[in-house]
């Protein structure tokens, strides 16, 4: 039985200012003008708590793209919102990865130029179920299963995501009851993303064969490796130099190992080394040869001196 509207209004209103309370004002908001953005910006404006929206267009859908656009910002307007809007460089390539990342260089650029320091984006529990599916089949690790954290530091911005713990459906039921406007973006329906068909075909059939709704579990098991990545992010240091003594790595477990090695490779600018490269990197540290491994961007991991470094 649903939850009556009254109290599922409660409830996200108060997720709304729990997540305020602990985090820096006034934030900006990730604003596409879709039903979930929407829903977390009126939420915004009936906590009564300022922000400012940023509002990114991909160009995948050419005038109406801009019409998105155009529509943001004058709906920003009529509420006395400052918006910010970004343009995709022609060419994007049609994939959630080039989309995700154009769109937070945009982010990181404006909260440079504005001095922001945290943003707001509408991911729901539904978002979390569906990426922790796509990481498993690609091959990723707890981080990356863990999916859109409901907090996290990405530099100086922190990302604050009020919604995780709220079903689509129930974004939904509340855009009813507010009676918000928003706008639809068909290619969210397009099967021939693989987010969009492991939606409409993939939980579905996972749900039936389960006999029971498998989004809540789902996002279940990416709240609990939220906890753990956060865990972990208080055991391994803060700063990591340049060259790492292989003393520090050897007594440790193959688990520290392989964090310790991610985080220090990422402190170097490699932030995208494979699960090869990285199992790579750390059988330097067990074994007498090779002494060089090969990473992205024509750089080097080499062991010498009884340490690693990068060149």
């Amino acid at each position: 039985m649903p939850e009556p509207l009254t109290l599922l209004e409660k409830r996200l209103l108060e997720a709304v200012r729990r997540s305020a309370a602990g985090a820096p004002p006034p934030p900006a908001l990730g604003l596409s003008g879709g039903r979930d953005s929407m829903v977390l910006a009126a939420a915004l404006l009936r906590c009564g708590l300022a922000f400012d929206a940023w509002h990114f267009n991909h160009r995948w859908r050419g005038a109406e793209s801009a019409d998105d656009a155009a529509w943001v910002r004058g709906w920003c307007r009529r509420h006395g919102i400052a918006c910010t809007t970004g343009t995709a460089p022609s060419g994007l390539p049609r994939t959630e990865a080039a989309a995700r990342t154009a769109r937070w260089r945009f982010f990181q650029r404006t909260a440079l130029r504005r001095g922001t320091a945290c943003l707001w984006l509408a991911h729901h529990a539904d978002d979390r179920a569906e990426t922790l599916l796509l990481q498993l089949l690609r091959g990723a690790g707890p981080a990356g299963l863990a999916g859109p954290r409901t907090r996290r530091q990405i530099g100086a911005l922190t990302v604050v995501r009020p919604l995780s713990s709220f079903r689509r459906a129930e974004l939904a039921r509340l855009a009813r009851h507010w009676r918000i406007e928003w706008r639809e973006d068909p290619s969210n329906l397009d099967p021939a993303h693989r987010r969009n068909l492991l939606r409409q075909r993939g939980l579905p059939a996972l749900s039936r064969w389960a006999g029971r709704d498998v989004i809540p579990l789902l996002a279940r098991t990416a709240e609990i490796l939220e906890a753990e990545e956060d865990h972990w992010a208080l055991q391994l240091p803060g700063d990591w130099p340049a060259r790492l003594p292989l003393r520090s790595l050897r007594p440790q477990s193959t688990a520290w190992q392989r964090r310790a090695l991610r985080a220090w490779l990422a402190s170097q600018g490699i932030q995208d080394a494979s699960f090869e490269q990285l199992e790579a990197v750390r059988g330097l540290i067990l074994h007498p040869a090779p002494a060089r491994i090969n990473l992205n961007r024509n750089r080097f991991c080499r062991r010498s001196a009884g340490h690693l470094f990068l060149e």
